[in-house]
């Protein structure tokens, strides 16, 4: 009726000019409209405004255009109208310019919010990483200073064992040896030099009992250091049968000579031999955790997902060897991909952490990669107790967590959770039942 009522009397005044007299009214139906209803509402009001003055242009000739109102109240009306319109026009202009003002300030305001979560995001992450590196700290101190401690010792008792070895190879030296002697005293040092690597593995209580019985023969055989011999030739697997074919070859006076060369020959090798255990396996460490950090490298680079794998479970052994089984399933041949390495390894990190808490250090841990069309797939199995069904769609909420106060801070999962899917254009997704709760990862290849 608000537009219907004007064009009709429109017409009964003699036309679109003579009847400029409502064209006011017409306008406030689409105005008022814009201003108090939805865009949708706005575009149907105008449209029908528009169609009534398209109406009205095909009608004008065919109707009469006189009326009873004078021209001076024609032309005032006009007047009025025409007044009206701009009026409006310029009220809905400037309520739209404000508008557009207002809604500027307000991509602003969320630019600069953005920004700050983005800021915020990029310090948890750091945070979280630094706490992980924290809680690593402890472990690989002590991964450290097992064989740091192993090669001190060993070199305090390497300097003390060549001056046992300078004395007897002294006075080997003046037992004038045949040649036959001499070419069996360089096979025993090289028979206990190869055993020096791979020392002989016996449980304390028949050790024990070895040495005694060694110990009591050499006494026989008037050899002086006879305990520290017989834990020596127990070491290497020597017998007392071929102790004694030793004696057939040798005189009583050279006898304990050559025993305690060749002994002290397989100590210094001992000690040698695990010295270089000691720092290979600190260089091992050193290695993996700058494979872990992937420090002085660019922040995206090829990666092999097994390299990034085994660093983190080299970072993360003073736990797991406590009561942890590792098993790896890895899949031959996977291609490198293109990642942020050190993020990588930290989302490794928080799941198998996570893993370690939910067996209470005591379970077993699965770790398997395959291809899957164009996706590298890891998953990550524990046999821990499992994660409730209500809970699951939760875990990768920013600081939700079930660890007691103290214990974490709700962001690992999360952060992990924007490293595979916002960083690398992944996946991540849990499946958790009594017994078993498994992380999958899905990293692009391309």
């Amino acid at each position: 009726m608000i537009l219907l009522l004007p064009f009709v009397l429109m017409i009964s005044l003699g036309g679109f000019i003579s009847g400029s007299v409502v064209i006011f009214w017409g306008v406030l139906a689409p105005i008022g409209a814009l201003l108090c209803g939805t865009i949708k509402q706005a575009w149907y009001w105008f449209a029908a405004y528009i169609l009534s003055i398209i109406v009205s242009g095909f009608i004008q000739p065919v109707i009469s255009h006189s009326n009873s109102l004078p021209g001076y109240i024609i032309i005032i009306f006009f007047a009025i109208n025409v007044g009206g319109v701009s009026t409006i026009g310029y009220v809905a202009l400037n309520y739209f310019v404000k508008q557009k003002d207002l809604l500027m300030e307000l991509m602003k305001k969320n630019r600069e919010l953005e920004q700050a979560y983005l800021q915020q995001e990029v310090t948890l992450r750091q945070s979280e990483k630094l706490a992980t590196l924290g809680k690593l700290s402890a472990g690989i101190a002590h991964e450290l200073n097992n064989p740091a401690s192993a090669a001190v010792r060993g070199a305090e008792q390497l300097k003390n064992n060549i001056s046992d070895l300078q004395k007897t190879q002294f006075k080997l030296g003046k037992l004038s040896l045949s040649d036959e002697q001499l070419e069996k005293v360089k096979a025993l040092n090289e028979m206990f030099y190869e055993k020096s690597k791979q020392p002989n593995e016996l449980d304390p209580l028949t050790r024990s009992d070895l040495e005694n019985e060694m110990e009591e023969w050499l006494e026989g055989k008037g050899l002086n250091n006879c305990w520290e011999l017989a834990s020596t030739i127990v070491n290497t697997g020597f017998t007392k049968e071929e102790l004694n074919n030793l004696t057939r070859i040798f005189t009583n006076e050279q006898f304990p000579v050559v025993v305690s060369s060749v002994g002290n020959n397989f100590i210094t090798d001992s000690l040698t031999e695990e010295i270089k255990q000691s720092a290979d396996r600190i260089t091992q460490i050193v290695q993996a955790l700058k494979s872990y950090t992937y420090l002085d490298q660019a922040p995206v680079q090829s990666v092999d997902i097994h390299e990034g794998l085994n660093s983190t479970l080299v970072m993360l052994r003073s736990r797991l060897k406590k009561g942890i089984s590792v098993k790896r399933e890895y899949s031959e041949n996977l291609p490198r991909i293109q990642a942020y390495g050190s993020e990588l390894n930290q989302v490794w990190t928080n799941i198998l952490d996570n893993a370690v808490d939910a067996m209470n250090e005591n379970g077993r841990i699965t770790i398997k990669t395959y291809k899957e069309n164009q996706h590298l797939v890891v998953e990550i199995k524990d046999s821990g107790p499992g994660i409730p069904e209500d809970i699951q769609s939760k875990i990768f909420d920013p600081f939700y967590t079930t660890k007691p106060v103290g214990k974490g801070t709700g962001m690992g999962l999360n952060i992990s959770h924007n490293i595979i899917v916002q960083k690398h254009k992944g996946e991540i997704k849990v499946k958790s039942k009594p017994g078993e709760t498994c992380f999958q990862i899905k990293l692009p290849i391309t």
